[in-house]
């Protein structure tokens, strides 16, 4: 049973994961995308605000897996 429940709690982790995933890619390309004339201190703003939390969420979301990955062996 405890094993199905670590199984289950891996899966939502991974749509989380690919959640944290896709909101990085969608940022970056926002960023890259970002006119000239909108200036650094825009995209500066974008990195340090979101960027950069949500990296570190991922982060800190794969140490979490780790973690619950252990307890399945």
């Amino acid at each position: 049973m405890a094993i199905i429940l670590i199984e289950e709690v891996l899966m939502g982790l991974d749509e989380v994961k690919a959640s944290l995933e896709q909101a990085l890619t969608t940022l970056d390309v926002l960023v890259e995308d970002l006119s000239p004339t909108l200036g650094e201190a825009l995209r500066t703003k974008l990195e340090h605000t979101l960027r950069q939390p949500l990296q570190e969420r991922l982060t800190a979301l794969e140490e979490l897996q780790a973690a619950v990955d252990a307890m399945a062996v």
